[in-house]
């Protein structure tokens, strides 16, 4: 029987709306048996969000943590680089003092010179200046800290900044001194640390573990007998 325009378009109208009825039918399939990970700093979470002017020794240039993450990486794949996030204030003590273990640690397993055959690490510090009397810093301090910068005239926890422990880092350090980093990332002291998988998951946090140091955390997570790929 031979069928009217009317009819033909109100064919191709229902054609349509079966269509998108499936589509919209799979989107919510997918959305229900699908576990997105959440943003958070807990182990397990995606890391947030961490941007900023970096100090990498010849200036200071812009950061963005999420350049970092390679989406793609399989946990069998040694190659990956982690992370390991310091997040510091140059008049704290306690940084000062664990200035020669992030020191010997980046040295340790940010290259291949020593012949550590894990994975390879990345070291990047946030530094921020704390809400208590006497914790005055500035990007010269920051620089004085990270460069051991000789007769720098900055101060660090009372003493010349060039007097504390370790070696000069090579690593960069981020300008957070407005705290804005250190808020986002609910950090409640200093020195706090994560061990950050190569797809920005958050594999140790230091908070969670506490008096476990960041070395056994690397050599826990990223020691090669930890990869079948390796």
């Amino acid at each position: 029987m031979k069928t009217t325009h009317g009819e033909e378009a109100d064919i191709r109208t229902s054609s349509a709306i079966q269509v998108m009825s499936l589509v919209f039918i799979g989107i919510i399939i997918i959305a229900s048996t699908t576990n997105p990970i959440a943003t958070g700093t807990d182990e397990g979470e995606r890391a947030p969000a961490l941007e900023g002017k970096m100090y990498d020794g010849g200036g200071w240039t812009e950061f963005d943590l999420d350049s970092y993450w390679d989406y793609n990486w399989d946990s069998s794949d040694v190659t990956g680089v982690w992370m390991l996030l310091e997040f510091m204030d140059t008049d704290c003590p306690y940084c000062v003092q664990s200035a020669s273990e992030m020191s010997a640690n980046s040295e340790d397993f940010s290259s291949r010179e020593n012949a550590w055959d894990g994975a390879l690490v990345n070291f990047v510090a946030s530094a921020t200046e704390l809400s208590i009397e006497g914790h005055e810093s500035s990007r010269d301090e920051i620089v004085a800290f990270r460069d051991k910068t000789p007769n720098s005239g900055q101060k660090c926890a009372g003493s010349a900044c060039e007097s504390r422990p370790g070696d000069a880092h090579s690593f960069p350090y981020i300008d957070d001194l407005d705290q804005d980093n250190m808020k986002e990332w609910n950090v409640g002291g200093t020195p706090s640390y994560y061990l950050i998988q190569p797809d920005g998951i958050i594999a140790w946090s230091s908070s969670e573990h506490p008096g476990e140091e960041p070395r056994d955390a690397i050599l826990a997570f990223c020691a090669k007998e930890n990869f079948e790929g390796a």
